[in-house]
């Protein structure tokens, strides 16, 4: 893992030494094992190094120069041996080959057109002084950031704003629009960060500049592959197991054994299952043991979760599962003590953007601190499935009532077992997908129901400072539906999934977790290959009567535990109300300076704020009975004030 920088003068002139070692110092945070960076007439790229985590990261020297050329890399490639037989690399070669240095070689070899051949997460900076032009791409999954920033005579790229900023001519101001976008929770715009004059290059989008033209194109496509149908059921599980023990024994390569993340949910458990069977198949050798980490609420949690049928405490499921496998040892992490805060302000000068999940940043700090505390530098966990191997086929149900397929429907809902009834499930799972977003929000308001209906539920937004951003028609340009409404296929839900902006948001925050721990975190079924069979196989392969997530089911029967296979959706955070209430007067003290600085009188809604405040329950709020406004209370005064912080921190107002 590196961050990594690029200055290319569009005038001509050959880059300033100054200007490139100004930006590879401001970058030095994010790789403080080593720096390196080289000019090439009016090109100059940068090259900092985080830390070892696979056997061949100890050769990369970076930047990679050959004549003209000039390459840096960050991230890691899955798959590295498949890419270098496609190269024509020898196999003792490569033992000594870093991942960017064999991306190097494929970029040689096929031009821009090895973008489709590279798999992994990864950020590449390329240029070319004969030619006259410098090249940046981001992988489709799970990207290292990269953002940019440009004019006639200069343009400049980096991993992170401050790279940027180190460049006398770049201005640091906040943009108001992406604040207000982001407080509606509306990330969508993919191009835009918080600061003017800064763009995000996209997952699974290439940039290339000359010195007369700039061009930003979409590379991968999600879905756009031939469809996969095999002889019967059975088939498409064995084509899963298969992606999933190669996936699962890629994503364990490293220096020291991995530490998991699991938790009573299918997607962590399954991975770890995997890494489980990798070694005792002796595909994967590891020196030290397989620990995994669970979050739970801390002692004092009243027992209350959010949502119907939820769980906050998922460590029953998760000790079944160490009772199958002792081979597995898990700690439970509570964070006692922990601020829902804590450690916030190192999150903005290391991500340089508001952390967008304000009541779960405690639980994965606590988690990291513990692995790093056991030696471990790489954490796998199981994001990504529920667009993927988990995938819900949610839609199944309405599309079967529009395609008349009735006595098939009931024979599903029938078998649902659901215990808020018949009637409740065809309404739920039936007819309000179908209804229009605007319908639905209304029915929820008139059933007490807050959840999915519009940002004015959740959001602290000021009203006024929402109109003068036009939030709700950017919204709707961007075909950001915050009630999940507007959906009308399988494929359109998993897809959204998988190209939402939070992703993008969500890439700086890795940024900043992996710099403050040294850490690497690795997500198996986030992996290309997974997603694109996930897309390409028929939707009855995720659903069938009674049972969602049919997919992973049958893969994993026998090999969960019951009490996982049928364990609730887990509530993340559900001690929540308990660590708020705990620091209830000193967040009284933001919403103060919010009323006393003009400018965030003007962004956000003080009074309801104060009034909730004023109202606090002294319970787990659950719905309306508990408190008339408590979905802000629960998320929306949260991020608040973490927007509010932030706002101070790039105007250098923090105390």
């Amino acid at each position: 893992m590196a961050a990594i920088g690029a200055i290319f003068e569009r005038d001509g002139t050959p880059v300033s030494a100054n200007h490139i070692e100004r930006m590879a110092a401001a970058l030095q945070i994010y790789g403080p094992l080593s720096q390196n960076h080289c000019r090439l007439g009016n090109v100059g790229l940068c090259w900092n190094k985080l830390a070892d985590f696979i056997p061949e990261d100890r050769y990369d020297r970076e930047p990679i120069v050959e004549g003209s050329m000039a390459f840096v890399f960050s991230g890691r490639l899955h798959f590295r041996k498949d890419l270098a037989r496609a190269v024509g690399l020898e196999a003792a070669r490569i033992r000594t080959m870093a991942d960017g240095e064999i991306a190097f070689a494929a970029w040689r070899k096929w031009g821009k057109t090895a973008l489709d051949r590279l798999e992994g997460e990864f950020a590449l900076i390329f240029s070319n002084e004969a030619t006259g032009k410098l090249i940046a791409a981001r992988s489709p999954f799970g990207a290292p950031p990269l953002v940019y920033h440009e004019t006639n005579r200069s343009f400049a790229i980096a991993s992170a704003p401050r790279g940027l900023f180190a460049l006398p001519h770049v201005p640091r101001e906040l943009d108001e629009q992406r604040m207000a976008d982001m407080l509606i929770l509306n990330n969508q715009d993919k191009s835009r960060t918080f600061y003017k004059q800064i763009q995000n290059l996209p997952m699974g989008h290439w940039l290339e500049i000359s010195r007369h033209a700039i061009e930003v194109q979409q590379y991968f496509y999600f879905g756009q592959v031939e469809p996969v149908r095999l002889a019967n059921d059975d088939e498409y599980v064995e084509a899963a197991d298969a992606l999933m023990r190669d996936a699962v024994e890629d994503a364990m390569r490293g220096i020291v054994t991995p530490a998991f993340t699991i938790s009573a949910g299918l997607d962590s458990s399954t991975v770890a299952v995997y890494a489980i069977e990798a070694l005792k198949r002796g595909s994967i050798t590891t020196a030290e043991p397989l620990i995994g980490f669970t979050t739970v609420p801390e002692p004092g949690w009243d027992g209350r979760t959010y949502g119907a049928g939820r769980i906050g405490d998922e460590s029953g499921p998760v000790k079944a599962f160490v009772q199958k496998y002792p081979e597995f040892s898990v700690e439970f992490i509570d964070g006692a003590g922990l601020a829902l805060d804590h450690e916030l302000d190192t999150m903005f000068r290391l991500a340089e953007s508001p952390p967008h999940a304000w009541n779960n940043n405690y639980g994965g700090i606590a988690i990291n601190k513990r692995v790093r505390a056991n030696g471990r530098n790489i954490q796998i966990g199981g994001g990504g499935g529920n667009r993927s191997l988990s995938f819900s086929n949610r839609m199944n149900y309405p599309n079967l009532f529009v395609r008349g397929r009735w006595g098939e429907l009931h024979g599903h809902l029938a078998k649902l077992n659901d215990s808020q009834g018949l009637l409740k499930s065809y309404y739920r799972r039936v007819f309000r997908p179908l209804l229009p977003a605007s319908i639905s929000r209304k029915i929820n308001r008139l059933r007490g129901n807050l959840n999915q209906t519009g940002w004015a539920s959740f959001s602290a937004i000021h009203p006024d400072f929402a109109a003068e951003m036009n939030v709700d028609s950017r919204a709707k340009e961007m075909g950001w539906d915050d009630s999940y409404s507007s959906f009308r296929s399988s494929r359109q839900l998993m897809k959204h999934m998988t190209n939402s902006g939070a992703r993008e948001l969500g890439a700086s925050e890795r940024l900043a977790m992996q710099t403050l721990y040294g850490m690497e975190g690795r997500n198996p079924l986030n992996y290309q290959r997974i997603s694109e069979y996930c897309s390409a196989i028929p939707e009855q392969q995720f659903m069938s009567k009674g049972r969602d997530r049919w997919l992973i089911r049958r893969l994993m029967k026998d090999r969960l535990p019951e009490e996982i296979l049928t364990a609730p959706r887990g509530r993340q955070a559900a001690d929540w109300h308990l660590r708020m209430t705990r620091d209830l007067d000193r967040y009284r003290q933001d919403i103060d300076r919010m009323a006393a600085d003009p400018n965030l009188a003007r962004m956000f809604d003080v009074p309801r704020i104060r009034k909730i405040l004023d109202s606090w329950p002294d319970k787990t709020p659950l719905g309306k009975a508990d408190h008339p406004d408590y979905m802000l209370a629960m998320v929306g005064i949260g991020r608040a004030i973490t927007a509010s912080r932030f706002i101070n921190w790039v105007n250098g107002k923090n105390d």
